[in-house]
């Protein structure tokens, strides 16, 4: 049994499979179908998950860590306990996926040592690994990080439905992924995918945080500062996920707020809202459109969309996905649930992959009858000089190389008895100056042979694995000489 988690913003879902392998919602402790992805630090040095960490953070906000996912990748501390140990992001993960685990193994009475856990399309090698690593300090070990909208997809059965193509709108509480699938024969294959980092549901949330603010400080003359009234602040962070589910089944709502004293009690209708997200919903259909183009299709050639996460669920979201597309979102779908559905199946492909039997209850199920081919969300290169001594980036694996893979490619020196390397491997565009590129790490070929020629001499190869995680290869072919650099988390280079 390889339990599924996707560990989303606001929620972290969990499934395993049955009997027949088909993936089922694994319920927390108090029988909902997520765990809250809130942690919160007591004074008494335990800590607290989920729900009752939600609950404790209203009495007192500055232990409580909300919103830790987009900080994955970073360095950003997020909390620090008495005895100086700082908290990051990985690590708020590796909480709550041991909170998970203790939940999956209370439910079905079996011992869980290997996960698969979804993970945004736009992750970085450094984001991967962080949460491959949060994995292993919860004592788990990750077999496997499917992109989160392709496993959405599965999650909706998408593998079921042979020759059609699928769009994946998926956002969630901090990001946002779009992807394009096709099922063709027994191969379900992403052909298109893009994202928006820093788009989801928590911009949403501060739309809605803004209008009521304004009608309070209209009203009483001040604005509560969450470094004021930080009580005041964490009330409203955790009503206004309420507020805003309420308005996407009726046109108005209210609440009431209190600061100091002070009370109002404000009302926002659905028109207020959508004027306020227009532009956050502007930004997801253009990312939506260039991904139909980089398909090379048209809106007609689409069969189905996938509108899942928290942040489609907003009435305009979905009726602007469906004025764009001119196409009804699949009434099938499942939004909040399909990615940790999804994750079951993925699990199932691994095993097959790696020819391992898949047991559940005691009995073998037979290996899948399609396989999944995933694709590079963003080009990775290393950079090279021009003739007029510019740093830009070589491309070496374009957007869109299937996952996994490995390339190479020669470049020459730049200078004539050169005795050495420094090789920068890069996230950009070809032709990009190599500054304003994401630079993933560096590492150097030192000790070669001068030559004064400028021959093409040094290989260098990028392999991604399964997860999309990165290994570039350096060797000169004249001394044979190699260097390798391994991306972890730390974003420092490994040189051999």
């Amino acid at each position: 049994m390889i339990p599924g988690i996707d560990a989303g913003c606001y929620r972290l879902k969990m499934a395993v499979p049955d009997s027949t392998g088909s993936p089922k919602l694994i319920t927390n402790r108090f029988g909902k179908p997520h765990i809250r992805s809130v942690i919160f630090f007591a004074e008494d040095g335990s800590i607290i998950v989920g729900t009752e960490a939600e609950n404790a953070a209203l009495a007192d906000p500055k232990r409580a860590v909300f919103d830790w996912k987009r900080e994955m990748g970073t360095k950003k501390v997020l909390y620090k306990d008495k005895n100086g140990k700082a908290y990051r992001a990985k690590d708020i993960l590796a909480i709550l996926l041991k909170e998970a685990e203790e939940n999956i193994e209370a439910k079905t009475g079996e011992v869980c040592q290997e996960v698969v856990i979804t993970t945004p399309a736009n992750y970085t090698d450094v984001q991967k690994q962080q949460t491959e690593d949060a994995g292993s300090e919860a004592g788990l070990k990750v077999l496997y990080m499917p992109k989160e909208p392709t496993a959405a997809a599965l999650g909706n059965e998408f593998h079921k439905r042979r020759n059609s193509k699928a769009l994946v709108f998926d956002m969630g509480g901090g990001t946002f992924d779009v992807s394009i699938l096709e099922n063709i024969g027994n191969v379900c294959e992403v052909i298109a995918t893009n994202d928006e980092p820093k788009l989801g549901g928590i911009d949403f949330n501060r739309c809605l945080e803004e209008i009521l603010l304004e009608q309070f400080e209209a009203t009483h003359r001040y604005r509560p500062t969450q470094k004021d009234h930080p009580v005041f602040h964490q009330d409203l962070q955790q009503r206004l996920e309420q507020l805003k589910l309420t308005l996407t089944v009726q046109k108005q709502s209210q609440i009431v707020l209190s600061c100091d004293g002070d009370s109002l009690k404000a009302s926002v209708t659905r028109d207020q809202f959508d004027e306020r997200v227009r532009p956050l919903v502007e930004t997801a259909m253009k990312r939506a459109e260039q991904t139909v183009k980089d398909a090379n299709l048209g809106w007609k050639d689409i069969d189905e969309i996938y509108a899942v996460g928290g942040g489609s669920l907003p009435p305009i979201v979905r009726e602007e996905l469906e004025k764009l597309s001119g196409k009804k979102i699949s009434r099938r779908c499942e939004p909040h649930c399909a990615a940790a559905l999804g994750a079951v199946i993925a699990g199932q492909l691994e095993y097959a992959r790696l020819g391992k039997e898949y047991r559940v209850k005691g009995g073998t199920l037979p290996p899948p009858d399609f396989y999944v081919r995933e694709i590079l969300s963003r080009p990775i290169g290393v950079a090279v000089l021009d003739e007029n001594g510019k740093e830009l980036c070589s491309e070496i694996l374009a957007k869109k190389t299937p996952i996994p893979s490995i390339q190479t490619r020669t470049f020459k020196m730049t200078e004539p008895n050169q005795t050495e390397v420094l090789i920068r491997v890069l996230d950009g565009e070809d032709g990009t100056e190599a500054d304003k590129c994401v630079e993933l790490g560096r590492f150097e070929l030192k000790g070669l042979p001068p030559r004064p020629d400028l021959i093409g001499r040094i290989e260098i190869t990028i392999h991604l694995d399964k997860n999309g995680m990165l290994t570039a290869t350096a060797r000169d072919t004249v001394s044979g000489k190699t260097a390798e650099l391994q991306i972890s988390y730390k974003n420092k280079a490994e040189a051999g």
